[in-house]
C-alpha cells in the first residue's frame, strides 16, 4: 500500500472513524503484518463495527513510523521536502503550477515546505508572496523585513488564494504587464507591490524591451501600478523580478 494512503487511513483513524471497508480491511492486514513481523499483540488498534479504537498508543506510534518512515506528525515535512525537488527540477520552466491542494511556503532562511489538503503554514505577520519559482528558491532575504514567504507560480492556484483573503500581503512579481495583472487578481486583507528602492536603476540597465513588445497587447487591460507602469513607459521596457536574485 501506498504510503499517502497509509497515511491518510491513518489520519481516519486518529479522528475515529474509517471511511470503506476495504480501509478496514487493509489496515487490519498491515496491523497483522507488523505484528508478526515485530514480536507485537495486533490488539493495539480495535474496531467496535466500522469505528476504530487506538487501544495502545505506544505500539501504534511504532506502527505507524513503521509504514511511514517518520512520525506521524512529521509526514507533511517530510513527503514535502522530497517532493519540492520533484515540483521545482524542471530549470527551463519559469512557473511551475502547484496543484490545487498545495501552498509552498518557507520561512526566512529556511528551505521550501508544501502543505497539502487542510494543512496549512502557520505565519507571522504581513506574507511575500512571490510570482516565480527561481525568485522563491533563490530570493535575496535582505530584501524584505517579512518572515515569510509564499509561492504563486503566476495567477495562484485556489488553495493558495484561499488562504491568502485573510492575510496583508506584499507582492514580489516581475515588474511588468503581466505583474501588474496578477497583482490585481489576488484577494487579501491588505495587499501592496513589492517596490525596491533600485528600481530606475534596474530599468535603465535591465530593461526587456522584446519582453515588453510580446506583451504590449495586454496593457489596456491592465490596472497601472505606479512607479512600475510609469518606467515601463519611459524605457519602453519591463524588469523581470530574477535580476534582483543576482
Amino acid at each position: 500500500m501506498r504510503r499517502d494512503r497509509v497515511y491518510r487511513i491513518i489520519k481516519d483513524i486518529k479522528e475515529g472513524r474509517i471511511k470503506t471497508k476495504k480501509d478496514k480491511k487493509d489496515i487490519l492486514a498491515l496491523v497483522k503484518e507488523f505484528s508478526d513481523k515485530e514480536g507485537e499483540s495486533r490488539y493495539f488498534l480495535l474496531f467496535e463495527g466500522s469505528k476504530p479504537r487506538i487501544k495502545d498508543e505506544v505500539v501504534f506510534k511504532k506502527f505507524v513510523k513503521y509504514y511511514l518512515g517518520c512520525y506521524f506528525e512529521e509526514f507533511e515535512e517530510v513527503k514535502s521536502k522530497k517532493e519540492l525537488i520533484e515540483v521545482f527540477k524542471n530549470s527551463k520552466l519559469k512557473n511551475i503550477h502547484t496543484s490545487d491542494i498545495t501552498i509552498v511556503h518557507r520561512k526566512r532562511g529556511r528551505l521550501p515546505q508544501i502543505f497539502y489538503d487542510e494543512f496549512e503554514p502557520r505565519v507571522n505577520g504581513r506574507v511575500v508572496v512571490v510570482e516565480n519559482y527561481e525568485s522563491f528558491l533563490r530570493i535575496n532575504f535582505d530584501l524584505f523585513d517579512e518572515e515569510d514567504f509564499v509561492y504563486l507560480g503566476g495567477f495562484c492556484n485556489k488553495k493558495t488564494a484561499k488562504f491568502l483573503e485573510n492575510k496583508d500581503i506584499l507582492f514580489f512579481g516581475d515588474f511588468d504587464f503581466y505583474g501588474m495583472m496578477i497583482f490585481d487578481t489576488l484577494k487579501a486583507k491588505s495587499k501592496d507591490f513589492f517596490i525596491p528602492t533600485n528600481l530606475e536603476y534596474l530599468f535603465e540597465n535591465y530593461s526587456n524591451k522584446e519582453l515588453y513588445l510580446n506583451q504590449k497587447f495586454i496593457e489596456n487591460k491592465v490596472k497601472k501600478v505606479n512607479p512600475v507602469y510609469k518606467l515601463i513607459k519611459k524605457y519602453l521596457g519591463v524588469v523581470e523580478q530574477e535580476i534582483l536574485n543576482i
